[in-house]
């Protein structure tokens, strides 16, 4: 009889642990209101609704998000449709189970306002970022004859604003921003869009090993995850509440302005 006992306690210990199965979730970059609506969903409770356990693990500028999954130590990600493509044929298993963005914010930003279009960059310095769109600037390069020097930075506009660099890659809600605050508010953007680079940005993927064993999972992720922004839309300032709360957890410089 306590045998019995004993083997219906593990058999519903078993279960317990697979419905309680924690999703490791981490966004592309540092914290801040690129992801606010995952962390709304974290913190009005969408994804304990949703019957999911979710850690939210932050990537840093020397340990991308695509190698975290590669190295099974998360579980989904964001990242652009570009990027999706690159890995992909690089050999990562992946499943879009939510597209967040339909369009690209990627923009170049010249120090000289003489430099308006693509072809002006010829031969020029421009910045862009250590851990993305090196591709991109390959083919930006091969499509236009451009001869571009490109410059690694990690995340900063230093090199910009000291002059280093003729322009750099920026995304038009955040760098783009920076160097507008930073005192130079005379500026131009040159729109990769324009010149047919329009990518759909971030959608969530999962590695496709956790997509064929929790089916049921994902998609809860999804619509708790959609939910989670559809709110955020709702709410702007109370999640912008939610979102530098994140970010002072994590102990990192961002100015609620900015945000």
């Amino acid at each position: 009889m306590i045998k019995r006992l004993l083997l219906h306690i593990l058999i519903l210990l078993s279960i317990n642990i697979v419905d309680a199965q924690q999703i490791i979730f981490t966004p592309q970059w540092l914290p801040q209101s690129q992801f606010a609506g995952y962390y709304v969903a974290q913190e009005k409770g969408f994804y304990e609704e949703a019957g999911l356990d979710v850690v939210i693990e932050h990537t840093s500028s020397s340990d991308n998000a695509q190698n975290r999954l590669k190295e099974g130590r998360c579980d989904a990600i964001t990242m652009t449709l570009f990027d999706a493509i690159i890995n992909i044929d690089n050999g990562l298993d992946v499943v879009n189970v939510l597209q967040t963005a339909l369009h690209t914010g990627l923009v170049i930003v010249p120090r000289n306002n003489d430099i308006k279009t693509l072809k002006d960059l010829s031969g020029k310095r421009v910045g862009i970022w250590r851990t993305h769109y090196y591709e991109l600037s390959q083919i930006v390069n091969d499509d236009n004859n451009l001869n571009i020097e490109w410059v690694p930075f990690v995340q900063s506009i230093n090199l910009y604003i000291s002059g280093a660099v003729d322009a750099t890659m920026a995304m038009v809600y955040n760098e783009a921003y920076q160097i507008y605050s930073s005192g130079f508010e005379d500026m131009n953007f040159i729109s990769l869009a324009d010149y047919g680079y329009d990518f759909p940005e971030e959608g969530v993927y999962f590695s496709k090993d956790y997509y064929e064993k929790y089916p049921d999972k994902t998609k809860a992720f999804a619509e708790a995850s959609r939910r989670g922004w559809e709110w955020a839309h709702q709410h702007p300032e109370e999640t912008l509440d939610i979102v530098m709360d994140v970010i002072e957890k994590e102990e990192l410089p961002a100015g609620r302005q900015h945000q």
